[in-house]
């Protein structure tokens, strides 16, 4: 078994896969681990006091057992067969050559020669058949027959046309296919969109149709349900990833470009593409929703009574006698699919966007990606920064939405739209005059003229208490003064002659021969 560095949400699913009863065996051939790597995590999951008899406790607690102790934290050395890797079209071309093919061991003495490998023949071989890189006969295929209520296999096929009722054009509709794997029963949805909303609400509407659910979904690496398809560590979408705990099913993302890996479900997509196409022509005004009933009638009264071509038996029968009860019961409740998308926290405004409304976030937030969560049944809309809840809002519809206390008392009053209300309360601290220069400021238009009265604001912040400070706001009263470049003129001119006045000192008798000027002039 290769080198994988685990991750706490494997560790998580590993613990999940065990809790809900499946085996060592079944758990090393999905999540690609070893036997020993997974018994030394349930050994230290019991250490802690956990089991399968209780409750399986949430992922932070078992995040918290194992993050000291058991989580890896040093690489593996490369190994040798790495250098090879840039070379596997070269050993291709080689071997597969249609002319002048070679034996993938003379390869390897071609590749010693001329591109200096000092990898071992062994580790050479290895590589070569890992990579299927050697000529191999006609591949011979093998049914696998799966037991009852373990699997169903899922796709999405495009099947044609038809008119949007919102539009009322032509939109494009897919087929989201199911296929149980034991019983082969199928069910067929035709939607517009695979929108993660979408790809849920389908997974749901063909629990309900099954009456129950299987142990596994395998699904292709659709966008909807897997963020990044990786053999050994897929991502999956976090409202399928909430959806399939709810259900208490597994989702098993199948092999990049591997259609065997779900064959049953890769030929019904033809069946449900001349469906679609079958049941325009028998009822051309349907819309997509009668289309949708038709094709489940079609699914249990003509598919499923029809013998199967690999069981010999029809599918409906199979299901009835020995798949419905190894089905899991459905929760009482249906699962409300949310919509998960993440939102960058702007730094200019600290507001983000969803759905074209913006909501605001406070200051320690800027700059920031967070992932938004909403659920349509109570317009509930929640925001998540590492996995830790830090805000709730109720959607209204209204564009701007936020909280008063995520802004400083200015920003605050903007918002509110009580700006110049603000502007004249700050100018009241500054006495009477102040207080009358700023309305009259604001008075013509309020927002308009709100940057003139801050700046008016600031320079009144600066003179305030000087002697001449009372009469020159009133003189800048009587001429209608705006313009706060104005109105700090006018302050500097009085500082300048009350320097004048206080900095000539005139004795007594120098008083006494001061004359004015009319003196001299009669």
């Amino acid at each position: 078994m290769g080198y994988k560095r685990m991750t706490k949400e494997d560790i998580y699913e590993i613990l999940r896969r065990w809790h809900a009863g499946q085996n060592v065996s079944r758990i090393v051939e999905v999540e690609k681990c070893d036997r020993k790597t997974i018994f030394k995590y349930i050994k230290k999951f019991n250490e802690a006091g956990f089991g399968r008899d209780t409750k399986l406790p949430d992922k932070e607690r078992i995040w918290d057992i194992f993050e000291q102790k058991i989580l890896p934290s040093v690489e593996r050395h490369r190994p040798a067969s790495k250098q090879l890797e840039p070379l596997e079209d070269i050993i291709r071309d080689m071997v597969q050559d249609k002319k002048e093919p070679l034996k993938p061991k003379s390869v390897y003495s071609v590749l010693k020669n001329n591109h200096n490998v000092n990898a071992s023949y062994e580790t050479y071989k290895i590589f070569v058949r890992n990579k299927g890189l050697t000529q191999k006969p006609a591949r011979q295929m093998i049914r696998i027959e799966l037991p009852a209520g373990l699997e169903t296999q899922i796709d999405y096929g495009k099947v044609g046309l038809l008119e949007y009722l919102r539009t009322g054009k032509n939109k494009v509709v897919w087929a989201f296919c199911g296929v149980l794997a034991h019983s082969r029963l199928p069910f067929i949805q035709f939607v517009y969109t695979q929108d993660q909303k979408s790809f849920v609400e389908s997974f749901i509407d063909m629990f309900e149709y099954y009456g129950g659910v299987t142990e596994i979904q395998s699904i292709d690496n659709l966008k909807s349900g897997v963020i990044t398809p990786d053999l050994y560590d897929p991502k999956l979408n976090k409202s399928l990833q909430e959806m399939i705990e709810y259900y208490g099913t597994f989702i098993d993302p199948c092999r990049v470009g591997k259609a065997t890996d779900k064959g049953k479900i890769e030929r019904m997509i033809p069946s449900a593409r001349e469906l679609f196409r079958v049941l325009k022509k028998i009822h051309p005004t349907a819309d997509i929703h009668t289309l949708n009933e038709h094709a489940l009638r079609w699914c249990t009264e003509e598919y499923g009574q029809r013998e199967h071509g690999t069981t010999r038996m029809p599918p409906m029968e199979v299901f009835e006698e020995t798949e419905r009860e190894t089905l899991k019961k459905l929760p009482e409740e249906r699962f409300e699919a949310p919509i998960w998308k993440p939102a960058h926290v702007h730094r200019g405004d600290q507001f983000f966007s969803f759905d074209k409304l913006r909501y605001s976030l406070p200051e320690a937030y800027k700059g920031l990606d967070v992932w938004v969560r909403y659920t349509e049944r109570n317009k509930m809309l929640r925001v998540f920064l590492d996995r830790r809840l830090i805000r709730e809002y109720v959607v209204t519809g209204k564009a701007v939405n936020y909280v008063p206390e995520d802004f400083p008392e200015g920003k605050r009053e903007m918002m509110d739209g009580g700006f110049p209300r603000y502007l004249r309360r700050k100018a009241q601290v500054f006495g009477e005059a102040s207080c009358k220069l700023i309305e009259s400021i604001l008075e013509p238009h309020a927002y308009l003229n709100c940057r003139r009265a801050q700046g008016i604001l600031a320079i009144m912040k600066e003179y305030r208490g000087k002697p001449f400070y009372e009469q020159v706001c009133r003189r800048a009263l009587q001429r209608g003064v705006k313009l706060p470049r104005t109105f700090k003129a006018m302050l500097k001119v009085e500082e300048k002659q009350l320097v004048l006045d206080m900095g000539i000192n005139i004795s007594e008798l120098g008083r006494q021969m001061v004359r004015d000027a009319t003196y001299y002039t009669n």
